[in-house]
């Protein structure tokens, strides 16, 4: 068989094809180097077009030199063909990785964004937007190196295609609101959002939206929210979650700054979560000569993708100078010093605990929560630092509560409860332009007379959290959580309050007032007593003690008790 030639290569199989070419395994003549080599057909090359695209490709890649960014080695023209050959990338896709793992772990998930968002930046730097991620234009290389392409490996035929494991449409799984009705001009922040539905497909094992459908998915795009990480049970730090749901937005404003910004989050997340299982210091570490230096591996026979330390160049010193054997002795003398001075580990944990919640990083908090301070509670109930301990996580938990309902408030979602059902219909009242700003009030006052005295709460909470003594799952402690009655009074009281000193300083609240109170005469005139005396009596109670409202107060008072009177003339702001 008669070798095929382009320029200094000799082409071998093909590898990909689609409307913008087709792409060969190519091997250069002198040196034996394998590359890609895409090469538009001469038919292609007659549609003006396309050959335009064609060598804006070709520019952009020339532009481009990142590590996680497809090599670009040249073109040329060959016997009326238009060609260009970039680096082959080895080791599949990421979409490749998918199929055969269905998702990954948090801190590996972060590993491929930071990656991703560094070709991100410098690409956007370089005036530049991909417009096109997705699982099947990130390819990894042997040594576990993501490189961001978009030229051709992937055949063109997949933008269109069903993918057995989300069944999802090719890249409309991944188009942000703009590129869908072109009412904002694309940038950066279109690739931002594209990298949080391939962030949210790593850890939950599906895009955020999922269809058959391409107008039904492009809708999903435009006017849903997905569930976010926790409520698709996914083990990941507090804030990995929250910034995947500011990528997911819907307004490019809405969504971090840039890619570099991204980058810089997720790197922090990271090492956050990294130090929060650490069982030595990093500092101890560093002084006794070790490495925290890490990279990305992936097999692509099997798709495992692990974190591995870098190797170390072998020394010949003694074996009282190895590394080995200084992590060893401070192993031991940080656990016997740790053994002589913290007994039956209970002042560790409180240590350990205290340390994370005087810090405002909800990172920190989410993973105190997990390994100080519920471990403390189940082995020590009754402990010297219970009170301390059993406070901090109830603001832990209350704040992974309100976490979840600002995500499902913008969406039609019923409460798992009743206590979230409640709080929901009140936040969606308060969103509601046409609605009277005292009814959220009154729902957040409502639920809160609804809910058992404290004591009672107190033992409910603790049935909950420390069962037979066993340790629960993070979904089932997830399920208990929303059940304990306290939490939602907390949630409860923070709304009411809020929106109580919106009100007051409102220039408009006598309006407002005026009009719930004439809502309430109003039903008393029809007959629904029982309604109108909610309103009344809500409203005292709400706002006891307020002096600015005292005829209000006084108005709603004698209402309460039948009697007829007239409303305040005014209410001065």
């Amino acid at each position: 068989m008669t070798e095929r030639r382009i320029g200094p290569f000799i082409l071998g199989r093909q590898i990909g094809a689609g409307g913008m070419g087709i792409v060969y395994l190519a091997t250069h003549i002198e040196t034996g180097k394998e590359v890609a080599v895409k090469v538009l057909p001469p038919a292609l090359s007659e549609d003006e077009k396309l050959l335009k695209r064609f060598e804006r490709e070709i520019g952009i890649l020339k532009r481009l030199k990142h590590p996680n960014i497809v090599k670009y080695y040249g073109g040329g023209t060959h016997q009326g063909q238009r060609w260009y050959a970039m680096e082959y990338i080895d080791g599949g896709s990421l979409h490749d990785i998918l199929k055969k793992r269905k998702r990954l772990t948090w801190d590996q998930a972060i590993q491929v964004g930071r990656q991703l968002t560094a070709a991100l930046e410098q690409a956007h730097n370089a005036g530049i937007i991909h417009r096109d991620l997705k699982p099947g234009n990130l390819f990894i290389t042997k040594k576990g190196r993501i490189k961001l392409g978009d030229f051709g490996i992937a055949r063109d035929t997949e933008a269109t295609a069903l993918t057995a494991a989300g069944k999802t449409v090719g890249t409309y799984a991944y188009m942000a609101p703009e590129q869908i009705h072109g009412n904002a001009p694309i940038s950066g922040k279109t690739d931002l959002y594209a990298t949080g539905c391939l962030l949210y497909e790593l850890l939950v094992g599906e895009t955020p939206f999922v269809s058959s459908n391409p107008a039904e998915m492009l809708m999903m795009h435009l006017n849903d929210y997905p569930y976010n990480l926790h409520e698709k049970n996914v083990e990941c730090p507090l804030a990995l979650d929250q910034l995947v749901e500011r990528l997911l937005q819907k307004n490019q404003e809405d969504r971090p700054f840039d890619a570099l910004a991204v980058n810089t989050e997720l790197e922090h997340i990271l090492k956050s979560g990294e130090e929060s299982v650490a069982h030595i210091l990093p500092e101890a570490l560093h002084s006794a000569g070790a490495s925290a230096s890490v990279f990305v591996s992936v097999d692509p026979a099997t798709g495992d993708v692990t974190v591995k330390k870098k190797k170390k160049k072998k020394d010949h010193s003694q074996f009282y100078e190895k590394t080995w054997f200084l992590l060893v002795f401070l192993g031991l003398l940080i656990a016997v010093a740790v053994w002589l001075s913290l007994p039956a580990g209970e002042d560790a944990l409180y240590i350990s605990a205290k340390e994370a919640m005087s810090t405002s990083d909800p990172v920190t908090h989410f993973d105190a929560r997990s390994h100080y301070l519920r471990p403390y509670l189940q082995r020590f109930p009754q402990g010297k630092y219970a009170g301390e301990m059993q406070s901090w996580l109830d603001d832990v938990e209350v704040s992974l509560i309100e976490a979840q309902l600002e995500r499902r408030v913008r969406r039609p979602d019923a409460g798992r409860n009743r206590y979230e059902t409640t709080c929901l219909k009140a936040m969606r009242a308060a969103l509601d332009a046409d609605r009277n700003k005292l009814e959220s009030l009154e729902t957040f006052q409502a639920l809160i007379e609804s809910l058992p005295p404290d004591d009672a709460a107190q033992a409910n909470a603790a049935e909950v959290e420390v069962a037979d003594g066993k340790t629960t799952s993070e979904d089932d402690a997830a399920a208990d959580v929303i059940s304990v009655p306290r939490f939602w009074k907390t949630i409860a009281e923070k709304n009411r309050d809020s929106g109580k000193q919106a009100l007051l300083s409102d220039p408009d609240r006598s309006k407002i007032i005026t009009a719930r109170m004439t809502t309430a005469n109003q039903l008393l005139m029809d007959g629904k007593t029982h309604e109108a005396q909610q309103i009344f009596h809500l409203f005292r109670e709400i706002f006891y003690g307020e002096k600015e409202l005292e005829n209000w107060l006084d108005y709603a008072k004698f209402r309460l008790h039948g009697d007829v009177v007239d409303m305040p003339a005014q209410l001065e702001p």
